[in-house]
């Protein structure tokens, strides 16, 4: 599966806490939409990306 380094999005603390959240799956259509520049390292507290779990789930 092709997993990467936890990373999130510089613009994920403009939203609401419940809604912010971490990538960690290259194959994430959303996490490969955010640019590199706004891209930092971990998962700030941040809950999975639910497309991310799935890909997981899946072995993807």
């Amino acid at each position: 599966m092709p997993r990467v380094s936890p990373f999130h999005s510089i613009n994920e603390e403009k939203k609401p806490a419940a809604i912010r959240v971490y990538h960690d799956n290259s194959a994430c259509a959303p996490g490969r939409d955010i640019p590199q520049f706004e891209r930092r390292v971990g998962t700030n507290g941040y809950r999975l990306c639910d497309d991310c779990k799935k890909l997981n789930d899946q072995g993807r």
